[in-house]
């Protein structure tokens, strides 16, 4: 009976053999840094976006935590480019990035705007002033934590 079981447990072995190995936990994966061709091209889509008029593609590009000029939550930010978007026949916007700088999962672009807004009603009216983005890396895509900008209005 001794031996059956010692044959028993030798053959368990050697279809189950038993790792000395110790297992480590796989390391997190090591997110891509953010790069100044990816802010670039983040800017082109928004830019692009905004001028589509697409309410929906152009609230893709903020975070829920999104914050404009330092006060406006994410609600009231889609609210307020609902209306704009709904008043403009079209929208011209010109965006100049003069400075980027980029950390592992995110990035801080300033520079200067100018968008031209041809209203349903009315005539043209033309925005300028400096502007500044926040942009965080969530789930793989950057999207905008902050957006701070001053705005000239020239009719």
């Amino acid at each position: 009976m001794r031996t059956i079981t010692i044959v028993i447990f030798l053959f368990l072995i050697s279809i189950f053999p038993i790792s000395t190995k110790a297992q480590a936990p796989v390391p997190p994966e090591i997110p891509q840094a953010v790069t100044e061709e990816e802010v670039r091209r983040f800017m082109d889509e928004y830019t692009a976006r905004y001028m589509r008029l697409d309410l929906d593609a152009f609230m893709d590009l903020f975070s829920k935590e999104a914050v404009e000029n330092r006060m406006l939550p994410y609600a009231d930010i889609r609210e307020m480019y609902r209306k704009n978007f709904a008043d403009s026949k079209s929208l011209q916007y010109n965006l100049n990035i003069s400075s980027i700088q980029t950390h592992a999962r995110s990035a801080f672009a300033s520079g200067r705007y100018e968008i031209i807004q041809i209203p349903n009603k009315g005539r043209a009216v033309v925005y300028r002033g400096n502007i500044q983005f926040d942009l965080i890396r969530e789930n793989g895509s950057l999207k905008i934590r902050e957006i701070n900008y001053g705005r000239i209005r020239y009719d």
